[in-house]
């Protein structure tokens, strides 16, 4: 288990590292577009090509990452009101079809990069490169929701769809802490004063 929680940090890591130099790519790639045009009107065409597909693999991974931490956009109204076995299983199902999706879009991902082979109309690249960051991107949410559904399981993660987001779980915890430590003061300090009276 240690190995394979190595594993998946290290993968994480370098999905981390791809977000912030794609990220960079985009912002760099939009900035001198949006200068050529206003400066010597004339607009750089095929920024737009590269943008649009890093942005789609920048997602996705984004998404895998979210779903490692628990951290995904979701509706919980049922998970804040049920607690311990019940709340574990609402998030093994949530899980599961967060994981059949991740599945379809992949599959179609691969039936994508097999099956196009034209080129795009600027810098005429093989557009099954463009559909293979949709790959990329789903098999990263496949490897981080199976990763999410074993730690739910085991008891060491609040579950994609759980309502909770796992990344402050630890926060909260020492912030509960440090509330039950100013409580215990205040009363052992109402007790001095309550002593002194008498």
């Amino acid at each position: 288990m240690k190995v394979y929680k190595k594993v998946m940090d290290v993968t994480a890591f370098i999905e981390k590292l791809v977000l912030v130099l794609t990220f960079l790519l985009i912002v760099a790639l939009t900035f001198c577009n949006v200068v050529a045009r206003k400066v010597f009107h004339h607009s750089w065409g095929f920024t737009e090509e590269i943008v649009v597909a890093v942005f789609v693999l920048l997602s996705l991974l984004a998404v895998g990452l979210a779903a490692r931490s628990g951290e995904l956009v979701n509706l919980s109204l049922l998970p804040d009101h049920i607690h311990g076995f019940r709340k574990k299983v609402i998030g093994v199902i949530s899980n599961i079809f967060c994981l059949i999706y991740a599945v379809i879009l992949t599959y179609e991902g691969v039936g994508r990069v097999m099956a196009d082979h034209t080129t795009s109309p600027i810098l005429h690249i093989n557009k099954s490169i463009f559909w293979g960051f949709i790959v990329v991107g789903g098999l990263s949410m496949i490897i981080h929701f199976i990763e999410n559904t074993v730690e739910l399981c085991l008891g060491k993660a609040e579950g994609a769809m759980s309502g909770e987001k796992g990344i402050y779980l630890e926060e909260a915890n020492e912030m509960e802490e440090s509330i039950e430590k100013a409580d215990n003061l205040v009363v052992s300090g109402d007790d001095d004063n309550g002593e002194d009276r008498q």
